[in-house]
């Protein structure tokens, strides 16, 4: 990633590198620190912290709902120069719209979309896909039932902002997790669960036909062409690639005809565009170390959490990740390496 600086060209491209490395190095200490933590953090500890962040996500995503013009004052805002807060993303960071609000030309009214704590609403959207396995996997875990009521009741509020995002990215990953965790269920022969998941899986299908939610998704298609844009910006990505394919450009940079950076709107597209095509592979194989290693859990906790990563494989193709999502990717496919390492109950 280092040698990636050879492609900046100004003070901007150093500070967003060096941002970025930031939080690849945070995301890394993280796994790092738990993994060695052994009689400090336990499994239960992890998990319930991050289900505590998730009933956040949840909690400020109702916020987007009834307050989207509202900005969350985060501690760092008060820090920050107020020259530097003229900077609109600078901005964003610093004080989190509730709620991203977006006007496409010929839209009957505009769409709110739940964003806090997270500048964006796709970041949210990530940020529950990655988060709401660890909750599931924690729910399996505690013996506590209040806890598991207190669980269930989140997990029904959080369907408002949910409905609210139209985020077809988010539903495909959690697609993805939900029918990689039953397929191991299957395996592992837990009928019980298999059942009461194909329960859950049906009624929220049902759910989302009843109120209205696909044909919404598919309805912002009709005056939000992203999936056209983001198409044209991939084509320009991997054009550029081509002709940096080892160091790669550092950072992303913007693509005039598309009117958006070239190595954003997902991770596989930074990786490529800031780091090359050698970043990108180093990635991936660790992805796929992460992956190996995963198949070796026995447990519904453990399906859960392994699902993390496998969901993450197709959600990199049209999701950025950011310090806390990544870190979330990080830590629960170290859960699951220590497990085995230590020989912990997982």
């Amino acid at each position: 990633m280092i040698v990636c600086t050879v492609s900046l060209e100004d003070v901007t491209d150093y500070i967003a590198w060096t941002l970025r490395f930031v939080n690849i190095l945070n995301a890394g200490v993280y796994a790092l620190y738990y993994f060695n933590a052994k009689e400090s953090i336990s499994i239960n500890q992890l998990l319930g912290s991050l289900t505590a962040l998730w009933v956040t996500v949840v909690v400020l995503g109702w916020g987007g709902v009834l307050f989207p013009e509202v900005r969350v004052q985060t501690p760092m805002s008060y820090v920050v120069p107020q020259s530097f807060m003229s900077n609109s993303l600078v901005k964003d960071y610093m004080l989190p719209p509730f709620a991203e609000v977006q006007n496409p030309w010929g839209a009957p009214e505009p769409y709110v979309r739940p964003a806090a704590p997270f500048p964006y609403a796709n970041s949210w959207g990530l940020a529950f896909t990655v988060l709401t396995p660890v909750m599931f996997a924690f729910f399996a875990r505690t013996r506590s039932w209040l806890l598991r009521i207190f669980l269930a009741i989140v997990l029904g509020a959080s369907v408002v902002p949910l409905v609210a995002t139209s985020n077809r990215g988010m539903f495909i990953g959690l697609g993805f997790a939900t029918a990689y965790v039953i397929i191991r269920l299957i395996i592992g022969r837990y009928w019980g669960l298999v059942t009461a998941a194909g329960v859950m899986v049906v009624g929220v299908v049902t759910a989302l036909i009843a109120s209205g939610t696909v044909a919404a998704i598919l309805g912002r298609q009709q005056y939000s062409d992203s999936t056209g844009g983001r198409a044209a910006l991939y084509r320009s990505t991997w054009a550029a690639s081509l002709e940096s394919p080892i160091v790669g450009y550092g950072t992303p940079r913007m693509e005039l005809s598309v009117g958006v950076s070239m190595g954003t709107q997902g991770y596989l597209w930074t990786l490529m565009f800031c780091f090359g095509f050698v970043g990108l592979a180093i990635y991936a194989l660790f992805i796929l170390s992460i992956l190996g290693e995963g198949l070796k859990v026995r447990t519904p906790a453990g399906f859960w959490l392994h699902s993390i990563p496998v969901c993450s494989c197709v959600v990199i193709i049209f999701y950025s990740f950011d310090v806390a999502q990544l870190s979330v990717l990080l830590l629960s496919a170290m859960a699951c390496i220590r497990a085995r390492y230590y020989r912990e109950e997982l």
